[in-house]
């Protein structure tokens, strides 16, 4: 009989830890998932936005368009899987604060704050996209972030080089 429980146990364990069940203690949920990438989102459209009217630069002025495009083609694309898997995206977004959207002078400065500021949350939002498609079991959603995180990277790479322009100009 011990024999019986103890293979029952093993078995009961596998499971458990395979994600068999569906139940992995590391796995993100889908719609908390969506939910920061709504936000995200929003957020980067919002900013794009101000680039486009603030920025000082030519690059900076087309970054913003690039943010605007493309974040509004990811969200469509997180909206729709929302939708598809019948969640509550508005329930899943974090609201915006003063945080999410500083306020920045459209002074001499502009564009270097403003590109330092899109490195950092580009930088950020890769780290917990990646963490998500790497522990997700919802195929779907690790198909989504797989189409997100190239356009994350070109954005990071984008501000990088607005970063990098700036601090030549500033040491000239």
């Amino acid at each position: 009989m011990t024999r019986i429980k103890a293979w029952a146990l093993a078995c009961v364990a596998g499971l458990l830890l395979a994600g068999g069940m569906g139940w992995s203690a590391d796995a993100p949920k889908t719609a908390t998932v969506l939910g920061k990438l709504h936000h995200s989102n929003l957020k980067e459209i919002s900013m794009g936005k101000l680039a486009q009217k603030s920025g000082r630069s030519k690059e900076v002025k087309a970054y913003g368009q690039a943010l605007v495009k493309d974040h509004t083609a990811s969200d469509q694309k997180v909206v729709a899987l929302a939708k598809q898997e019948k969640l509550n995206l508005e329930a899943q977004t974090p609201p915006m604060t003063d945080t999410d959207m500083p306020a920045m002078p459209a002074d001499a400065d502009f564009d270097a704050k403003f590109g330092r500021m899109m490195l950092e949350d580009h930088e950020h939002d890769i780290s917990e996209a990646s963490a998500a498609r790497d522990s997700t079991n919802d195929d779907k959603l690790r198909q989504l972030l797989d189409e997100v995180l190239p356009v994350l990277w070109r954005h990071r790479e984008a501000a990088q080089r607005i970063v990098d322009a700036n601090s030549t100009r500033a040491s000239l």
